[in-house]
């Protein structure tokens, strides 16, 4: 029989929500990574009514069409291209809260929501454009449906399951390729529970072989080959052509990464996964000795789904290639892990409660911690660039010298649109001072940009430029304390 949630479980799991989506704003980062003007010149066209996106987003509709809804209310700025993120953050929040309680009940509900709330990766790269956690929520959306496929006798809802399984995967797919990857999860799951699907598998292969049947047809009407979206990822990342096998060579380095996030704090010395994986571990090993089982299609979820981020590697002029490996791209762990040392809490819990409580209290409010310093960084290094922006705006119109970075916002800006441009700044301190000696307009200098993949060095310094030719207009507070990736707060400068 499936666990019940009672209206106090659930009013719990939506203040929890509620506090995690008050985090996520407070730390609000916005526009700032190295892929969003990529990703907001294809947003362009359907907002404009003209055309689909262009390349590997141009099938990522799961994606666009919200994005594009939100962008025509709101503009091609940070409220119409954050938002959907926003909201299927806070979808996922309460999907996984209902996963939980759906297996282990109320008190599950809520201690996932807790964990989910304070993750650091999903609480600092929620408000980006991070349009991984499409991806995440709906593989997480078919899961639950094989879930409630899987654990239900009743044989309508068993194919309401499945059928919510087949659509979910297909709108995972169309958010990005890799929804492929739980496909071999689904096989075990299946096959383990053989014996109890009888017909309602049908509910399953039935739909999503005419929802993916049809997006062949599409792909091969519009483009001449029905599997399009994998040429077009391949594509994109570099991974075909003459120069894959020079640029993206598959060293050693590259099965490190994604274990490396998971495990070993980040160059800035933050756990991105928190301490979640670690106690993963802990509870795996703990759980053998004690004979507790993992929930395992979850653990299958994970295994296959990390299986296949890890060994995403092709042959390419006979060597293997792989491509770039964004930390955000691992966000598809987190509600597997979530979900599974949620389930190792609720058994702890049925043997020694207060230590479940103890071990739920540490893990959430690590979390929390970890989540603080995480977000941080982007939330006042893309600031950085919001406040330079925006005080430029009230200024007389003139060319701006400062980083390429910079000049990005002022596209997100506007700025751009109404005649403003960017003189972008030399490389090297040397040949900036001689650059600003004879420039005329304004000089952006200092503050923060992309701190994990952005250019520092790109970025002028109040040094770089004569206190006899220049004038200080405006040093923006600065939020934090001078550190290695913010050496000096952000000033702007006027030719005297």
């Amino acid at each position: 029989m499936t666990p019940r949630l009672h209206a106090r479980d659930l009013a719990a799991v939506l203040a929890i929500v509620g506090l995690g989506l008050a985090l996520r704003l407070h730390f609000f980062s916005g526009l700032g990574l190295g892929d969003d003007p990529l990703l907001r010149n294809d947003m362009a066209a359907p907002v404009r009514g003209t055309q689909l996106p262009g390349g590997p987003n141009g099938y990522r509709f799961a994606w666009w069409i919200p994005t594009a809804i939100t962008a025509r209310w709101w503009g091609l700025g940070e409220a119409g291209l954050i938002t959907p993120i926003v909201v299927m953050d806070v979808l996922g929040m309460v999907l996984v809260a209902l996963f939980a309680g759906q297996l282990w009940g109320g008190w599950s509900a809520v201690a996932a929501a807790l964990m989910l709330a304070v993750f650091p990766l999903d609480v600092a790269w929620s408000t980006m454009l991070s349009t991984d956690f499409f991806l995440s929520f709906f593989m997480a959306l078919c899961m639950f449906g094989v879930v409630r496929a899987i654990t239900t006798d009743h044989p309508t809802r068993r194919a309401r399951g499945w059928t919510l399984a087949a659509v979910a995967l297909w709108l995972g797919f169309h958010s990005k390729v890799s929804a492929v990857l739980l496909v071999p999860a689904l096989a075990v799951v299946a096959w383990a529970n053989r014996h109890a699907l009888k017909e309602s598998l049908r509910c399953f292969v039935g739909p999503a072989a005419l929802l993916f049947g049809g997006s062949a047809i599409v792909f091969l009407a519009l483009d001449g080959n029905p599997v399009a979206p994998f040429h077009e990822e391949l594509a994109a990342q570099g991974l075909v052509g003459p120069g894959a096998a020079a640029l993206h060579t598959v060293i050693p380095e590259t099965f490190k990464l994604h274990p490396r996030w998971l495990f070993v704090p980040d160059s800035y010395g933050n756990l991105v996964y928190s301490i979640y994986p670690h106690a993963l571990i802990l509870f795996l090993l703990a759980g053998a000795a004690l004979r507790i089982a993992p929930f395992w299609p979850v653990l299958w979820w994970l295994f296959f789904v990390f299986l296949g981020m890890e060994f995403n590697v092709q042959r390419a002029a006979g060597v293997w290639v792989a491509g770039f490996r964004n930390v955000r791209h691992g966000h598809v762990f987190v509600y597997p892990i979530v979900l599974l040392v949620t389930g190792y809490l609720v058994a702890f819990r049925a043997r020694w409660p207060k230590v479940a409580h103890q071990l739920l209290a540490v893990l959430v409010a690590i979390g929390l911690w970890q989540s603080i310093r995480t977000a941080t960084l982007t939330h006042v290094a893309f600031g950085d660039s919001r406040e330079a922006t925006r005080y430029l705006a009230t200024l007389p119109k003139r060319p701006v010298y400062s980083d390429f970075q910079l000049g990005q916002w002022l596209t997100y800006s506007g700025l751009q649109e109404a005649g403003w441009s960017l003189v972008p700044a030399e490389g090297d301190d040397a040949k900036r001072a001689q650059q600003f000696a004879t420039a005329d307009g304004y000089v952006v200098t200092g503050g923060a940009r992309e701190p994990y993949y952005g250019c520092s060095h790109c970025i002028p310094r109040a040094a770089n430029l004569s206190p006899e030719r220049w004038t200080l207009l405006k040093e923006i507070p600065s939020p934090i304390p001078p550190t290695v990736w913010r050496p000096e707060p952000v000033r702007i400068w006027a030719r005297k």
